[in-house]
């Protein structure tokens, strides 16, 4: 071991490296999915680096550069491929049968209008995190982060919110018991601690695109 360290120690820093890395995002990963805490890791460099050293060794060694694949972070990237291409069918499969149960009114587009939320986390307050959408109905919006999903839909003359909490790395499957529907009083509805990763205030309000100071006409 310690001859192949002496002769080899181009491979055996990088190699040490790509593994410190790969330990640091398997550990934020392991956070964010039990204990809720959010942080960024540093993708695809594990693996990489691993790979490089191995490439500095002889010819029979050089095959164990396939070991950067061991990097979670290169997997998950194909996986949020896949997501990101095929979100849209995939959400519209997860609310189908939501839909139905419910009978909202048919989606419909307003240019007129837009969508407002605004979150102040507890602990956070100076910073509150806002984001606007067109005005869509029964189309899901990502909110928050880390983030839930949210739609405005209309029945009977009256709009409503979905929110919808149950995203921790499935959205395939809706879970009937993290989706909660809010009616909007004065165009806005005003929520306390919705999730354990949206804990403080959370404010979704129907304003004038041209005039986001003030509330849509009810």
């Amino acid at each position: 071991m310690l001859d192949f360290i002496r002769q080899h120690i181009i491979c055996v820093v990088f190699v040490a490296m790509g593994l410190f890395l790969i330990i640091g995002n398997i550990s934020v990963m392991l956070s964010h999915r039990f204990k809720k805490t959010h942080a960024s890791g540093i993708p695809f460099l594990g693996g990489l680096l691993i790979a490089i050293g191995f490439l500095t060794t002889p010819k029979p060694l050089k095959y164990l550069a396939l070991l950067g694949f061991l990097d979670p972070t290169i997997w998950m990237m194909f996986v949020s491929i896949y997501y990101c291409k095929n979100e849209d069918a995939i959400l519209e499969k997860r609310y189908a049968p939501f839909f139905a149960e419910h009978d909202f009114s048919p989606a419909r587009e307003d240019e007129s209008l837009q969508i407002v939320s605004e979150i102040l986390y507890t602990g956070r307050e100076e910073f509150p995190h806002v984001q606007e959408y067109s005005y869509k109905t029964n189309t899901p919006f990502r909110v928050g982060y880390p983030w839930a999903l949210m739609m405005v839909t209309e029945k009977d003359g009256r709009r409503f919110l979905v929110l919808d909490t149950g995203t921790e790395g499935n959205l395939k499957k809706l879970d009937p018991d993290k989706i909660s529907i809010h009616p909007f009083e004065e165009n806005a509805v005003i929520l306390h601690d919705a999730a354990d990763f949206l804990e403080g205030q959370m404010v979704v309000r129907i304003v004038k695109k041209d005039d986001p100071e003030h509330p849509a006409d009810a």
